[in-house]
């Protein structure tokens, strides 16, 4: 597998988040939503993307 410094970053991060999220990928979706909402607001960036779908409980 072809890899780079960017690669590898992004995978830590993967992990972290992973980690973090108590390997729920509901809660990962969850977590990672909400804080591209406050980034966007305290940098005043209007992001358009899908919004986490309702998971069926």
């Amino acid at each position: 597998m072809i890899t780079n410094e960017l690669l590898i970053e992004k995978s830590q991060t993967q992990k972290k988040l992973d980690e973090i999220a108590n390997h729920s990928l509901e809660k990962y979706v969850e977590n990672t939503h909400s804080k591209v909402q406050q980034l966007s607001a305290k940098l005043g960036l209007k992001l358009k993307y899908g919004k986490p779908a309702e998971v069926l409980k």
